[in-house]
């Protein structure tokens, strides 16, 4: 067989038709590790979000997210009894986020036994007693040592 400028170029074109079969099958595989898997309906609901944000903010005492003797504690204001969810995740991985539904809570305790060290986020949607619609996040370093 002779090699010539016409074997050149179609070798060329072949090669890059494989690589881009190749390429797309490869990606169609890969799963991208969403933080949230449900993001346009997070976008949908933004302002909803935003609005119980301002209201978390202006509440007289905040509630406390932190880290302690291995575990995440929340602790609402004193005399309010929270109902909702608690999601606690990180970006790295889907596979180790905590959701935990909250009913009639003051304080919440949260077992970090099973979560890599490192930077998680802890977003809390609640409502209280009278059903005012509130939403607070933070970031928590966890260590287990």
């Amino acid at each position: 067989m002779k090699f010539n400028w016409g074997t050149g170029i179609a070798l060329v074109y072949a090669t890059f038709a494989i690589s881009m079969v190749t390429l797309v099958i490869m990606s169609t595989r890969h799963d991208p590790g969403l933080v949230a898997k449900d993001y346009y309906q997070l976008d949908i609901d933004y302002q909803d979000r935003m609005n119980r944000k301002q209201n978390a903010v202006d509440l007289p005492v905040q509630p406390k997210i932190q880290y302690a003797d291995k575990q995440i504690q929340v602790q609402f204001p004193e005399g309010m009894r929270a109902s909702g969810k608690v999601w606690v995740y990180r970006s790295a991985t889907v596979k180790d986020d905590i959701r935990m539904d909250i009913s009639n809570e003051t304080e919440l305790q949260i077992p970090t036994s099973r979560l890599a060290p490192g930077l998680w986020h802890v977003e809390i949607t609640w409502n209280d007693a009278d059903g005012k619609p509130y939403f607070m996040e933070s970031l928590v370093t966890v260590t287990n040592a």
